[in-house]
This record gives structure tokens, sequence and C-alpha cells, in this order.
């Protein structure tokens, strides 16, 4: 059951409810000779989200016998998703989603960049976000029904669309979270303090519509990853960017699990191993041997 306020909480059960409601549909694959290799086979998924929407993923399973530690590869803020990291495809069964608007999953909306992040606003019902968050529910949703997996051992790594799925979800045993986080510090994130994107977004639909921004705030704040956190309940790493040093206590007090916190070291090869090796541990898998290859 869901912890938080109750506009918060209607609001997410009631995306839930929809997307439980596709369990039955079909889910067609597709082998990828070209992007599988010696280590693991590639598969594109296809299946629908909430409204209809037709979604694609990759799937990557390692060769050899199973079962497979699940590790869902949540979506960035771009417009393309890459196929998953040597290192993770060699030990984990990989699912990285195309949520709705990023290539391959774009037949029916194309998302712009810079504008995804205040698409829909100022109404919560519109907004876009809340059907990228439904997009990733469902692909867990489909990872885990594949035979191959250990399903009891879900994994999640990826920046605020892998904290707010997990806050979705019981099932959830690993959870890394790291990349720019982008639903909290809005206000460290001002007009005053920043013309950086994506969070400039923000600041661009305030100057633009003021009269829509009250409301604006209000379906923003069912997103901020504070509101999440009590429905942590993964063996968490936090090594978001970018976040102030209040927002990173107000988000791990709130949280019902274990956390760990890991500074950036400015060096992102150094940050991306470390990353790694904790989720390969937290997952009760072998650490890679290296060499990491560029994502």
């Amino acid at each position: 059951m869901l912890i938080g306020d109750r506009h918060f909480v209607d609001y997410w059960q009631s995306t839930l409810d929809e997307v439980a409601a596709l369990q039955a549909t079909p889910v067609r694959s597709v082998e990828m000779p070209l992007r599988s290799n010696e280590i693991s086979t590639a598969w594109g998924f296809s299946f629908t989200g909430i409204g209809d929407y037709p979604l694609f993923a990759y799937y990557l399973v390692p060769k050899g016998s199973g079962p497979f530690t699940p590790l869902f590869q949540a979506p960035g803020y771009g417009s393309v998703v890459a196929v998953p990291a040597w290192e993770r495809r060699d030990r984990f069964a990989v699912m990285a989603l195309c949520h709705r608007g990023q290539r391959l999953s774009d037949d029916n909306y194309k998302a712009a960049y810079p504008g995804l992040l205040t698409d829909g606003l100022p109404k919560k019902k519109t907004y876009i976000w809340r059907e990228v968050v439904a997009d990733c529910i469902r692909a867990i949703d489909v990872l885990v029904d594949q035979p191959e997996i250990n399903s009891g051992n879900l994994a999640i790594s990826g920046s605020d669309l892998a904290f707010q799925s997990a806050a979705l979800r019981d099932d959830v045993k690993v959870l890394l979270t790291s990349g720019q986080v982008l639903f909290a510090d809005r206000e460290h994130y001002s007009a005053k303090t920043t013309d950086a994107y994506p969070q400039q977004e923000f600041n661009d639909f305030r100057r633009l519509n003021p009269e829509q921004w009250e409301e604006s705030e209000s379906t923003l704040a069912l997103f901020d990853l504070v509101k999440f956190a009590p429905n942590i309940t993964a063996n968490t790493l936090l090594a978001a960017s970018g976040l102030s040093e209040s927002s990173i206590v107000s988000i791990t007090d709130e949280m019902n699990a274990e956390v760990k916190v890991l500074p950036s070291t400015e060096y992102s090869a150094l940050d991306h191993i470390a990353q790694e090796n904790w989720l390969a541990e937290a997952a009760g898998e072998s650490k890679h041997p290296g060499p990491f290859l560029p994502r």
C-alpha cells in the first residue's frame, strides 16, 4: 500500500491500476543478431502502455543457464536509449525501455528536448510524466514475467524514473539512483540560479505561463522524490548529481530502506566503476573485472 498524502496516493494508485489492466495484453519479441555478442543475446520487445500506446524495449540475456538477476535500466532524459553496456549484459538480464516519445517508441508521439519536462502542464491529468512513469512500471511487469529471470531479486538503475518506479513497486530489492535528478531541488534550480537545461525548462514555462505556475507546482509536487521516498524499501545507493545537501537529507530521512550516499569524485570513470561494483555486489553478482567501456 502506498504511503503519502491522499492526493499522492490516489494519483499514483489509479495509475498503477491502469497499468495492471494491461497484464494480459500481448508482448512480442524479436531476436536482434546485430545487437547480440559472445556474452549475451539481444531481443527487441514490443508491448502496449497505458492509453494503448506502443512501446519498445531492448532485452539482453546473458548466455548460459539462468536464472538471471533482472535489471530494469530506467531511461534517462534524452531522445535515444542505448543498448545496455557490456558490464551489465554479461551478468544481468537487462531491460532498457524506450518510453513514449523516445526513439523506437515514437510512432504516435515524438518528445521534444527541451520540452518534454513541461509537456502537459499545468494539469496533473495531462502531464506527460505520469504516462512516462507508467511506461516504466509496465516494462518492469514485462521483465519479471520472463522465464529465465529470478523475479525475487529485481534491481533497478537510473535517475528520477528509477527512483519513482522503485517506490511504486514492492518487489524491488536493489536500487541504484545515479545521474542528474530532475524532480527535486526545483527552488535550487530557479531562474535566479541557473540557465542550464533541462531544469531551465521549468523556468521557461514559468516565465511564459505565470498564471499557470501555481497549478503546475501542485502537479510537479506529485513527482518530487521526497514524496516517493517513504515507499522505497530496496537496498539503495544514491549517487545522483546536482542535489543540494538539504535535499539529500530530506530524501534519505524519508526512506524506509538501507541507503548509502555516494558523493561524486568529479571523475566520471571512477564514479561509474564504484556504482557498477556496488550494483553487482548488492544484487549478489560478481564485480566486473573491467575494463569498463565508455557509455
